[in-house]
């Protein structure tokens, strides 16, 4: 399993209501993790899925970057 890390523009917890649903439906609640210390995203998946994660924040209104 890959470990896939973005740096995001999340502010508050309200940020991630509308992607919470979609991101346990993908990946599964035990498959990403959100810290707001540092802003990032962690997903753990077996596929390529960094495009759709950025998408699935874009459409949020939530920017992101994958580190590399």
């Amino acid at each position: 399993m890959n470990m896939l890390v973005f740096k995001t523009s999340v502010q508050k917890r309200i940020d991630l209501i509308s992607v919470k649903p979609v991101l346990n439906l993908l990946f599964g609640k035990k498959n990403w993790l959100f810290t707001f210390e540092d802003k990032l995203l962690k997903v753990a998946s077996t596929v390529p899925c960094a495009d759709i994660v950025e998408f699935i924040l874009a459409e949020n209104g939530v920017e992101c970057v994958e580190l590399t």
